[in-house]
């Protein structure tokens, strides 16, 4: 497990079984880069539970080193019903789908 925080993650917004979720940009990565596990807080209800969301890789088999140091979030974007969180490092680029939460 490595920690990291991305401050282009950090403030993104995202709707996961109907709440909406603000990132706060620190991460660990797990399972030797095959899962993300991202920080966020509630932003739609007034108690403002903590979560951490999970990406994992999927069917892909490329997955992100965890000494990475120079990889950072690029953009979301939607794979039919699933969301996708796309990273970029130099050379690669790697999709984690959101799988599931876990409330903090």
């Amino acid at each position: 497990m490595a920690q990291a925080h991305w401050d282009d993650l950090r403030g993104r917004e995202l709707r996961y079984r109907g709440d909406t979720w603000e990132l706060t940009g620190d991460l660990d990565i797990r399972r030797t880069g095959e899962v993300l596990a991202v920080a966020a807080k509630q932003v739609d209800e007034s108690a403002q539970e903590k979560a951490t969301l999970y990406f994992g890789v999927g069917s892909q088999s490329n997955s992100l080193n965890p000494g990475s140091s120079d990889a950072n979030f690029d953009h979301f974007e939607w794979d039919g019903d699933r969301q996708v969180l796309v990273v970029d490092a130099p050379g690669r680029r790697y999709r984690y789908e959101l799988d599931r939460i876990e409330y903090t």
